[in-house]
């Protein structure tokens, strides 16, 4: 590797610009051990400070995770997810960034409509709709939980193997429908319980949570849903 030099930048920052060009490039892959402090002082000359300071931005730019007694490693690859209005398939993202998209299915059943159903999807009393649940895989890695809650007309869901597969390309096929808009409301929250062991995280990781309600293109409601999505997994783009 180059030799650091003296210049109006920072010997921190070219440091961190070589470093991250060398995970960018592959040369050092996702989940991969980092060369330690003292490592990083002999192959490029530099003082430990210098180095300290370098593996800080790498940290705060989520290039290097860094465990106490462990080391530091390489960030698992983020999937990039836009903010947008347009109704976005977890499949589709997967494919932008050569990941393996799989799902599990932990529900599929029919239930009473809950008040909140009636009103966000303009439902009558007495409706039921189709609760679906699901645990979204990225290269077989547990990345979100996905809540999804259809009104009846899409009953037929519950007769399809919906494990490793996209709902939404299965709807398109079966029925020729599209979702083109959804209303998002986003935040943070903290895994309870049952959704740490769903996604193998500790209770209380931090989750992003986005709820939807999504609409077909003749702008007729056809689904809510709450995706909670392992905070350091993705990156969203506006």
């Amino acid at each position: 590797m180059p030799e650091l030099e003296y210049s109006q930048t920072p010997l921190y920052m070219q440091l961190y610009t070589e470093l991250k060009r060398a995970i960018d490039e592959g040369d050092l892959k996702p989940g991969e051990r980092f060369p330690t402090e003292s490592e990083l002082v002999e192959e490029y000359h530099v003082s430990r400070t210098t180095v300290r300071k370098a593996l800080k931005e790498m940290t705060k730019e989520s290039y290097l995770v860094r465990y106490r007694g462990r080391g530091s490693y390489v960030s698992q690859k983020k999937m990039s997810r836009p903010l947008s209005a347009k109704a976005n398939s977890f499949s589709e993202i997967c494919r932008e960034i050569n990941c393996k998209a799989g799902a599990r299915v932990m529900k599929c059943q029919l239930e009473d409509a809950l008040p909140e159903d009636l009103e966000e999807l303009d439902l009558p009393e007495g409706s039921k709709v189709v609760a679906i649940e699901r645990v979204r895989l990225a290269d077989n890695e547990p990345v979100s939980l996905e809540i999804a809650r259809f009104t009846e007309s899409f009953d037929f869901l519950l007769f399809e193997d919906l494990n490793n597969c996209s709902m939404y390309e299965l709807i398109q096929k079966k029925c020729g429908i599209s979702f083109v808009s959804s209303r998002k409301v986003i935040e943070m929250v903290f895994a309870n319980y049952e959704t740490a062991k769903y996604l193998c995280i500790p209770n209380d990781y931090p989750l992003i949570s986005i709820a939807s309600v999504v609409s077909c293109t003749n702008g007729k409601k056809a689904h809510r849903s709450l995706q909670l999505i392992v905070g350091d997994k993705f990156k969203f783009i506006i």
